[in-house]
């Protein structure tokens, strides 16, 4: 027996504490730049607030979120290879570490977008740049996790549906931790 103390991404004894780690991966990356919009945009509309640099224009908002909406594919379609990968094995709680470090990694760019688009809002102020920052964040927001998109995801079997839902500790089944 091993002294090893487990990592985020392992450890867990029942389904629904993966899903809290990835809620509070995803809740912890999608908030990032909620504040710094909220206060930017709140001194902006009361003008408090001056640009430092001069509105970069429609095309350059584009561009940005032509940039968003690719890395939201690129994640995505590397995700799905992943996710090829993870339903071959057969231990549901591995499957769901090996999700859980998936789903994780895809989180970060996606997170990045508002990030910088927020960023850009503040220099600019430009108001076609406060949409692409919510476009990004609705982008983002398409990866919430739930109990049902993990089932989905891992397209699990009857039994294992039913310890997802039920929330059936593993040490209460035959299945390995």
């Amino acid at each position: 027996m091993s002294d090893k103390k487990p990592t985020f991404f392992e450890g867990f004894k029942e389904p629904f504490e993966m899903v809290n780690k990835l809620r509070i991966v995803f809740y912890s990356l999608a908030s990032l730049s909620v504040p710094f919009f909220t206060i930017w945009y709140l001194q902006d509309k009361n003008e408090e607030l001056e640009g430092v640099i001069a509105p970069l224009g429609k095309v350059f908002s584009g561009i940005v979120a032509l940039i968003a909406v690719a890395v939201a594919v690129v994640v995505y379609m590397q995700y799905q290879k992943k996710l090829k990968v993870i339903r071959k094995e057969d231990s549901l709680p591995y499957r769901l570490t090996m999700l859980l470090k998936a789903q994780s990694f895809k989180f970060i760019p996606l997170a990045v977008a508002p990030v910088v688009t927020v960023v850009l809002y503040r220099l600019t102020l430009e108001p076609l740049m406060m949409g692409v920052y919510l476009f990004s964040l609705i982008l983002l927001a398409m990866s919430n996790p739930t109990v049902h998109t993990v089932i989905s995801d891992l397209r699990l079997n009857k039994r294992d549906k039913e310890i997802m839902l039920q929330n059936i500790p593993f040490e209460e089944t035959d299945m390995k931790l």
